[in-house]
């Protein structure tokens, strides 16, 4: 994303009021709602502070100790970077390694004719990029006006926990192109990367990585994905795969337009994932993370006849009635 228009930062501040809007009590981050009505219903209940929690727990009878247990749990401080996070980045920086080499062989398959002159796939290029540009911001205001205008709680928490996911993600990339400063595909320059160009005047065509687009989508994605699973427990094996399907055809996309490079991509996605699954554990502290677990779990390694090592991912789309 060489630079951003005017529509587009309209949008992201007009999410930012609404953000801000959203800041009610019945929507806290870090904060279970559920568990707070449930203890602020229990007869013997009061709303504890630091000082009294421990008074309660001894004086309360059962079901008021089980309840400010549940406060407290839902309360507690939730790391923003995980060991697992650091696996995952580790994995997204050995992919953008092993994909550097094919950076310009991809770019130029897809300058040839044949795909470029393809009306379908130009269509579907430009319907990505809305979808990963000013889309996720949209689509986040759009949950939150249902909700507000719906009185329907869980559809305005979805909406601000998208347009937090994805503003977060944007923040990470452009510190990342900043510091990068990789030229665009089609830039005429001696070097690829320059510590801190993209943060000069001016510095339009030298913010390729990572790619802002593809990370959106994937926050996007993420924050889609565990929201379904707080909807209805199970739902996330569906809305999952076809949340990031749509954006790896983001990044796809990026590369058919020629306005970023495969390597580009990798870190992108796991920034975007990153940040989807922090804001959520932020506002559902209580369910457990298994989006990079299972990335994880998805990935091999695997060294051919010949001397070359390969790097793989499976999709796991096996149904059952066990839980996801």
């Amino acid at each position: 994303m060489s630079r951003i228009d005017v529509p587009s930062t309209l949008v992201a501040a007009a999410c930012v009021a609404c953000l801000a809007t959203a800041s009610a009590p019945r929507t806290v981050m870090g904060q279970d709602p559920d568990s707070t009505a449930r203890y602020a219903s229990h007869p013997a209940a009061v709303a504890p502070s630091s000082t009294d929690s421990a008074k309660l727990v001894q004086s309360a009878p059962d079901a008021g100790v089980t309840a400010v247990e549940t406060v407290v749990d839902s309360t507690r401080t939730v790391p923003w970077v995980t060991k697992r996070d650091a696996v995952g980045a580790g994995i997204a920086l050995a992919a953008t390694i092993a994909v550097a080499p094919l950076d310009r062989p991809i770019s130029k398959e897809f300058r040839e004719s044949g795909w470029q002159n393809n009306g379908m796939l130009h269509g579907a290029s430009n319907f990505l990029a809305f979808t990963g540009g000013p889309g996720p911001f949209v689509l986040g205001m759009g949950f939150f006006a249902v909700g507000e205008a719906t009185r329907s709680q869980g559809l305005s928490s979805t909406g601000v926990h998208v347009t937090e996911s994805v503003l977060l993600a944007a923040a990470v990339t452009a510190l990342g192109k900043g510091i990068a400063g990789r030229a665009l595909p089609g830039v005429q320059t001696k070097e690829e990367f320059e510590w801190d160009r993209g943060f000069h005047h001016g510095n339009g065509p030298f913010v390729s990585f990572p790619s802002g687009h593809t990370a959106a989508a994937f926050a996007m994605a993420s924050a889609l994905t565990e929201e379904s699973a707080y909807w209805h427990p199970g739902s996330q094996r569906y809305v999952g795969p076809a949340a990031y399907l749509l954006a790896t055809g983001v990044g796809v996309a990026r590369l058919y337009k020629n306005v970023h490079w495969a390597s580009d991509l990798p870190l992108a996605a796991a920034i975007g994932t990153w940040a989807g699954l922090r804001v959520e554990s932020h506002s559902h502290p209580r369910r457990r993370r298994k989006v990079l677990a299972s990335i994880v779990a998805c990935t091999s390694i695997a060294r051919s006849e010949d001397g070359q090592t390969t790097l793989s991912w499976s999709l796991p789309l096996t149904i059952s009635s066990r839980k996801y």
